[in-house]
């Protein structure tokens, strides 16, 4: 039976959940919520890992791929 060697890759996502309070100034609750998210989506990343509560870790994935499989060669003990 032949051998193969395959290269695979492996995506391990940790997910942490983190809450911050933003103070936003808008003129209702719908644009004050929107304006959250914005805000939060540009924030830099170290806002949020900094955080204490940045350790409260809630879940793991994962995702794995073939990038390449090769059939190996037969090696001859003769």
């Amino acid at each position: 039976m032949p051998k193969y060697n395959c290269t695979v890759r492996a995506f391990i996502t940790e997910t942490f959940e983190v809450e911050e309070v933003l103070e936003i100034d808008a003129p209702d609750e719908v644009q004050a919520e929107e304006d959250a998210l914005t805000a939060a989506e540009h924030a830099p990343l170290d806002m949020w890992l900094k955080n204490p509560a940045a350790k409260a870790f809630v879940d793991l994935e994962t995702n794995f791929e073939v990038d390449e499989v090769e059939e190996k060669p037969v090696e001859n003990n003769d």
